[in-house]
């Protein structure tokens, strides 16, 4: 079963996630283990990587390396490009043997994981004031890569005693279950954790103003692996069929080429056609799958079925009357 028919508790959604094309994983009583990303799964990663990594509107975010201290990181964007704040530097950490808390009843053990973080720098006197912006425009930025977007909500705030460091979460409900997606922490200019990762970097206090100071940091971090989960899980539970809806700009191929034909000594051309096709539209930066290859005298039913079990939104059908005008291609 592909799509949200019947599938009323998170462990019966984990379940089917297991025989989609995406994931493979082991469920234990309380463990999510052996996951692994199929080579689509891979794309869908990386395509929420890059989303990341656009940052949010109205702040500049620059590419950071996991390679080198944070500090140097700062220096770097500070003599390349000499921002105002606030702005961001995301960097990509990898880790080995990691749990991953997904909520109450489950933790998710990782082989292989990657941590994606983006921390802001920000004037102290604002910096409340960012992190609810931010808070938002992160629950914002789920929402709009979501089947249902009102499966989203942040967390209460907390402050820890000691170190006064603010934290909220980004969690979904799936499955009658809260699962932890992102954690966003703001650590105030004087915090300990700050000596060592900002130096002895200073912000200026106004556009005329020579007084420098240690801005406060807003972090926020998120698990790939569990967001690439969140998308799956998000797309099973609300499906009804067997199509996996996922968003276009998250999808691994945003457009699959099926050729079909009543004259067998036809498909050669019409394969030729599909690679043709295939390379104009990667050319336009579009990732396309050919399906020509490999359907094997397949119904189109069945082709167009695999097309939706792997989330490819749109299908160009190359029939026999396209060897005389291109005209007659059907988009499905």
């Amino acid at each position: 079963m592909v799509g949200g028919k019947g599938i009323v508790g998170f462990r019966q959604l984990l379940e089917a996630c297991r025989d989609s094309k995406f994931v493979a994983l082991g469920l234990g009583e309380n463990v999510v283990d052996g996951f692994k990303l199929s080579p689509i799964g891979r794309m869908l990663r990386n395509n929420l990587r890059d989303e990341f990594r656009r940052g949010e509107a109205g702040t500049a975010v620059y590419e950071g390396s996991s390679g080198i201290p944070m500090r140097e990181n700062l220096s770097f964007v500070k003599e390349t490009f000499d921002p105002n704040v606030p702005f961001g530097v995301t960097i990509e950490e990898r880790f080995a043997n990691g749990q991953v808390p997904l909520n109450d009843s489950f933790t998710l053990n990782l082989d292989q994981g990657h941590t994606l973080s983006c921390r802001y720098l920000i004037n102290p006197s604002t910096s409340s004031e960012f992190m609810y912006k931010v808070q938002r425009q992160r629950k914002i930025w789920w929402m709009r890569y979501a089947c249902d977007p009102g499966r989203f909500f942040i967390s209460d705030p907390r402050q820890d005693a000691d170190t006064r460091v603010q934290s909220v979460t980004i969690k979904s409900r799936l499955g009658g279950e809260e699962l932890t997606l992102e954690q966003l922490e703001l650590f105030p200019a004087d915090a300990a954790a700050l000596e060592e990762e900002l130096g002895d970097f200073r912000i200026k206090v106004g556009r005329t103003s020579s007084k420098r100071l240690r801005p406060s940091v807003l972090r926020v971090r998120q698990c790939v692996e569990v967001a690439t989960l969140q998308v799956v899980l998000d797309a099973f539970e609300s499906g009804g069929d067997a199509s996996v809806r996922i968003h276009r700009k998250l999808t691994p191929f945003k457009c699959g080429i099926v050729c079909l034909s009543d004259d067998p000594a036809l498909m050669p051309e019409l394969r030729d056609l599909a690679k043709h096709l295939c390379n104009v539209l990667r050319k336009a930066n579009l990732p396309v799958l050919d399906c020509s290859e490999r359907n094997g005298g397949r119904s189109l039913a069945k082709q167009l079925h695999h097309l939706d079990s792997i989330a490819v939104p749109y299908c160009l059908l190359l029939r026999d009357q396209c060897l005389q005008n291109l005209g007659f291609t059907r988009i499905f």
